[in-house]
């Protein structure tokens, strides 16, 4: 497997490199393309262009909060952008699945004219149940094939208890990407929020340094999550398996690496170099 690309939110948030570095360095490790998080926005396009160009490398996909879909489409089409995914959303019924499948529908016409694909991505939430289904089976059956498809990270859906495989089998022809995310282990599905409810972000006391004084037991949870990010071919996720499925029910699926955590004592680039190695390597 040699076209593989890198979500650049994999390099993490204590990384200084600049967006532009960031192109580089995936250039530099071998990576086919980039998936952007954003962090464009200051750049005039041309820079952005200049720097794909010379690190070799294609913009082929980005995620993109639904607040900013609409003004992010014009600047992402002149990149080469061909799929544009939210990277997540609130909704907790199979209601508000409909009520987000309204809004991606939207922005799939208005992503029409400019030749993109809009889609979602999903971390575990997406596989709580209601009324016994998965929410993010509503989302995908009330989407509109011609205009939406699906990016599955296949870390967070193995996560929530969920087999890759067989979710890209049961939803043929709606997978247009692929997250490469190792993951280790099962947790479950977490309990997502309401789309109608302010967001519930955890609040920290800061200490007299002015930062955040993490409580112990939020620690431990976020440093058994980031267990989960073991090396690329050592977790529970069959990714041959995958790349079978994904290939077999739609053309150019795209295939991305993203990267919670580092492991091992590693700094995150080296952990970056060995995923792509294993994946150049075994698929």
């Amino acid at each position: 497997m040699n076209n593989i690309n890198l979500q650049l939110y994999s390099f993490g948030f204590e990384c200084n490199l600049s967006l532009l570095d960031k192109i580089k360095c995936a250039g530099e490790m071998g990576y086919a393309g980039v998936e952007f998080a954003r962090g464009y926005e200051e750049l005039p396009v041309e820079q952005v262009k200049k720097a794909l160009d010379d690190a070799g490398v294609k913009a082929v996909s980005a995620h993109v909060a639904l607040d900013f879909m609409e003004q992010d489409l014009p600047y992402l089409a002149k990149l080469g952008v061909k799929f544009v995914a939210c990277p997540m959303a609130p909704f907790n019924t199979a209601e508000e699945a409909k009520e987000l499948a309204e809004d991606l529908n939207k922005f799939g016409q208005m992503a029409k004219q400019y030749g993109i694909t809009i889609g979602y991505h999903n971390h575990t939430g997406e596989f709580y149940q209601d009324q016994g289904k998965y929410l993010m089976d509503y989302l995908i059956e009330n989407t509109d094939p011609e205009t939406v498809a699906f990016e599955i990270d296949c870390g967070w859906a193995s996560a929530a208890g969920i087999n890759p495989v067989e979710y890209i089998n049961q939803h043929a022809g709606r997978i247009a990407g692929i997250h490469i995310k190792e993951n280790g282990g099962v947790i479950g599905a977490d309990k997502p929020q309401s789309r109608h409810e302010a967001p519930n972000h955890p609040k920290f006391e800061l200490d007299e340094d002015g930062k955040p004084i993490i409580p112990p037991e939020f620690k431990k949870m976020m440093e058994e999550r980031e267990k989960l990010n073991v090396p690329q071919g050592s977790g529970i996720v069959d990714w041959k398996a995958v790349k079978a499925a994904a290939d077999a029910q739609r053309e150019g699926v795209i295939y991305v690496v993203e990267r919670e955590a580092s492991y091992g004592g590693k700094g995150r680039i080296d952990c970056l170099k060995e995923d792509i190695a294993w994946l150049k390597e075994n698929l």
